[in-house]
């Protein structure tokens, strides 16, 4: 079996009202969806994350069409890691004249879509090919309810089944807090509430907000910092150190989530397979924290083309704590693919179909592309 064609397809969704993020507003939701072709009839497909910078939907083609997918043309597809070592080497020079996290993000289409053709393969899902299902459900925590009154999305998402909740801060700190106690208020005190500052503050500032914030009982606080500054991350766990720190979604190297977690910097990993390298990094990842004695929450803002590439690797570590799982009104991250996973009670059912356990629902993804 050898690889024919390597496309990158851009899904998007204009949105009614753009959602508020500390590093700029979304206008749209775009899905990057990444098809691998073979010559034995199996069509394998992944996620790139392609969220910011806007311009990203453009390098991302160039990069997985002209840059990637000429190194794997005419190689075998289940030979998955040794083709990830060749997109990686091959393009390690560049990392030094732009930044690795947009070639690990394009290497991640591309090396999920390989392990759906090797499900299709074998005739198994993905998380067989990891190590075997230790779990056929993962529990999940909403996220994406309104940014206006989280309060009230919270108990909406409560109503829904959902046992815990996640709001964005990074915006105004007196209205943050305001909104946050607020949102602890609403759910009480048996939910677990978490709080993502998408790297908005420097660490004094971060600092100041984790005091105030203190008192709420936070089953974690994410990203209050950059992502690479290890002296703030280090600041804020001697400033409160019985705060948990979340971290993980923009790590690109195992070598830092190694050293985060020998200086005992963060209590959660949160490897995205959309960004990170793929499933096949995200799997390393996860058993670097698993050493550790550290949980991981697979982070994932995309389609359900890359939820369900999440839900396969939650299936197969044992270290798994909680999955985020989007629930803005966004219907084409659902519909972009031919039947929904199933979420009940706040639980999402992994797919057990060969694969990704999932396919493209062909005619919504030609209603919503966009040529690039």
């Amino acid at each position: 079996m050898k690889i024919t064609a390597i496309r990158f397809i851009l899904c998007q969704h204009e949105l009614e009202t753009p959602i508020p993020l500390s590093v700029g507003a979304l206008t749209h939701r775009n899905f990057g969806i990444v098809e691998v072709e073979t010559d034995a009839g199996l069509t394998g497909i992944g996620e790139t994350s392609v969220n910011f910078p806007p311009w990203c939907i453009h390098e991302r083609r160039a990069t997985i069409e002209d840059g990637l997918g000429p190194m794997l043309i005419g190689e075998n597809p289940l030979e998955i890691g040794r083709l990830w070592n060749r997109m990686v080497d091959g393009t390690r020079g560049f990392t030094r004249m732009w930044a690795i996290g947009a070639i690990r993000q394009a290497i991640s289409g591309i090396d999920i879509a390989l392990w759906d053709i090797a499900g299709q393969h074998y005739g198994v899902p993905v998380h067989t090919l990891l190590g075997g299902a230790l779990r056929t459900k993962a529990e999940c925590y909403a996220v994406g309810f309104s940014a206006a009154d989280p309060a009230a999305g919270a108990r909406q998402t409560l109503e829904a089944g959902y046992r815990a909740v996640k709001i964005r801060i990074g915006f105004d700190d007196v209205v943050d807090v305001e909104k946050a106690r607020a949102t602890r208020e609403a759910v009480g005190p048996d939910i677990r509430l978490m709080i993502d500052a998408n790297q908005a503050f420097k660490p004094p500032r971060a600092a100041a907000m984790m005091d105030r914030l203190a008192d709420l009982d936070l089953a974690w606080l994410e990203e209050p910092v950059l992502n690479d500054d290890r002296d703030g991350y280090a600041a804020l766990r001697r400033r409160r150190p019985a705060m948990r720190l979340a971290w993980g979604e923009n790590a690109f190297e195992p070598e830092e989530v190694d050293t985060f977690l020998k200086g005992g910097l963060v209590d959660i990993v949160m490897p995205d397979p959309c960004r990170c390298g793929g499933l096949t990094e995200a799997v390393n990842f996860c058993r670097i924290a698993h050493r550790h004695g550290i949980a991981f929450s697979p982070h994932h803002y995309g389609s359900d083309v890359g939820f369900a590439a999440c839900l396969q690797l939650v299936a197969s570590q044992p270290n798994f704590d909680i999955m985020l799982r989007d629930v803005a009104p966004v219907p084409l991250r659902d519909e972009i693919i031919d039947a929904p996973i199933a979420i009940s009670e706040g639980r999402a059912t992994v797919p057990d179909r060969p694969g990704l356990g999932v396919a493209l629902n062909r005619a919504q993804v030609e209603r919503t592309r966009v040529p690039l």
